[in-house]
């Protein structure tokens, strides 16, 4: 974010200087009029380059709350990919294959809450609570394992860990059904719609 904002500064500044120079020393324009123009400039410039935030395709700012709910997300992809790195660095296998898991069903509920940032609001329990808490579970326990992998007490942490995920992921999927009740409840009614037109029309 500050390399962007740091090349906006600059596109700005090299825009207003081009102009100032082309108006003072090429146009022989009057110094202060050339400088009031190049300032102009510098603003309008930086302005036109600011980066547009979004949540999928949404704009930040036509969404209530929308800058709240960027950090949310961005918050919550951070510990999608602490998740993930942890997948990849235990070395149980049942651990590995149900945080794998876990990943992917949180990468579904994100893209969904990414098309759908109106339902982000609805699933805070979801990100402040079990997103997190899946995250901190699966960093501790690879960091102990790989620190003190003989330990009797940390052994005794892989079937904790192993049960911790499978609540997570049922939770997650409990969030993920929740979020589409709505959408599934819609097709239900355009099937039961659809059923009913082909009735009174003779199809079935």
């Amino acid at each position: 974010m500050r390399m962007k904002e740091g090349l906006r500064t600059i596109l700005a500044f090299l825009a207003g200087a081009i102009a100032f120079l082309a108006l003072f020393l090429l146009a022989k324009w009057h110094i202060l009029v050339s400088a009031v123009i190049a300032l102009l400039l510098y603003g309008a410039v930086f302005l036109l380059t600011k980066p547009t935030r979004r949540i999928g395709s949404t704009k930040v700012d036509s969404l209530k709350g929308g800058p709240e709910l960027l950090q949310i997300m961005s918050d919550a992809h951070e510990d999608m990919q602490a998740i993930y790195r942890a997948s990849q660095q235990v070395g149980d296998a049942a651990i590995k294959e149900k945080a794998l898991k876990l990943h992917e069903l949180g990468n579904r509920i994100l893209a969904y809450l990414g098309q759908n940032p109106q339902k982000i609001s609805s699933a805070r329990r979801f990100f402040s609570f079990y997103l997190d808490t899946g995250a901190n579970i699966l960093t501790k326990y690879m960091n102990l394992m790989a620190s003190n992998p003989d330990s009797e007490r940390v052994q005794r942490l892989t079937p904790e860990t192993g049960r911790a995920l499978d609540i997570l992921h049922k939770a997650f999927m409990e969030q993920f059904n929740k979020l589409v009740q709505n959408e599934v409840m819609d097709v239900e009614a355009d099937i039961d719609l659809l059923e009913k037109t082909l009735q009174m029309e003779g199809g079935l």
